[in-house]
């Protein structure tokens, strides 16, 4: 277990002090939904700190599910729950708990070991040992220690959606990415560290930037979209293709966020930066030359630039 104050990103030890109004679950996405929990969690009561108890890798992940894709990077998630206004976060691994009766997780990993006296969850938290426990079992196993539960109700969009990270994905995997961002409550993010690309952009006259997706990250459709992108504070809009590059590449590995950032010029190379999703502009597409290419790209920033701006 790994204890992170956000506040100064340093590691730290749960003392006897301490008493924690902690919000439980897995958090990927940090979604709606989730900003929900992480808002009832800052109603710290009498409690002496804030607290997200999560798990450092995906549940799913840890047992072998090699289809299933996270939304959120461990940094994302962490940077997410210091901009909701949390205190604290606790790491957990899940081998270390899978196994452990909800009885005992809620006694002894909750209340004894990390001071959880205000417990937050959702209306579908499992936890414990074949995720048997359930909301109703947490507030009796709290009540019982003389601590407190809040079970948060599901959050819907304006059309009735339940938000969900499932909801998300599968809108992301549909290239919906405005239905993705309103159940987000913000624009997806690609934040990735810049690697090494063909530079064949340079030589175009519209240079780019390359992020690799790693395994098991969702990979939004393949496609071109509208994006936005922050550098050392300033924001510049820009241009992003999801996807395998066809009409430069034969065989790609991996598959590639590749954005022209409108307006930027300088070196980017091995630093994380985050491209911000807005809208889908069009499917990727094999081009028969690298001018053909290039005409395209120009095309794509005008329409790009004009989503942006407000004018579909």
């Amino acid at each position: 277990m790994t204890v992170i104050n956000l506040k100064t990103g340093n590691e730290i030890k749960i003392t006897d002090e301490m008493t924690l109004s902690c919000a439980l679950g897995n958090f990927d996405g940090v979604h709606r939904g989730h900003m929900a929990l992480l808002k009832e969690a800052t109603e710290k009561g009498d409690c002496t700190h804030s607290a997200v108890w999560t798990f450092r890798r995906h549940p799913r992940l840890c047992s072998g599910d090699d289809g299933f894709s996270v939304l959120t990077t461990t940094e994302q998630r962490t940077a997410l729950f210091a901009g909701a206004g949390i205190d604290i976060v606790i790491f957990c691994d899940f081998p270390e708990v899978k196994d452990v009766a909800p009885k005992d997780f809620v006694r002894r990993i909750l209340y004894k070991e990390c001071r959880v006296r205000r417990a937050v969850c959702g209306y579908n938290f499992r936890y414990g040992k074949n995720a048997a426990g359930t909301p109703e079992m947490l507030s009796e196993e709290m009540a019982a220690v003389g601590a407190e539960e809040v079970t948060v109700d599901a959050v819907k969009s304006a059309d009735g959606t339940v938000i969900s990270s499932s909801a998300v994905r599968r809108f992301l995997e549909e290239g919906k990415i405005e239905k993705a961002n309103d159940l987000l409550g913000r624009e997806f993010c690609v934040s990735l560290p810049v690697s090494e690309g063909q530079r064949l952009g340079r030589t175009l006259g519209l240079p780019t930037v390359n992020q690799v997706f790693p395994p098991q990250l969702v990979i939004p459709r393949h496609g071109v979209y509208a994006a936005k992108c922050t550098i050392d504070g300033t924001e510049y809009k820009a241009v992003a293709n999801i996807g395998v590059r066809p009409t430069v590449t034969n065989h790609a590995e991996n598959v590639n966020c590749e954005t022209h950032i409108i307006g930027f010029s300088g070196d980017l190379y091995g630093r994380t930066i985050s491209v911000r999703l807005c809208g889908f502009l069009r499917d990727e597409k094999k081009f028969s030359s690298v001018d053909e290419l290039k005409s395209a790209i120009l095309a794509d920033e005008e329409n790009a630039l004009r989503l942006l701006s407000g004018g579909g």
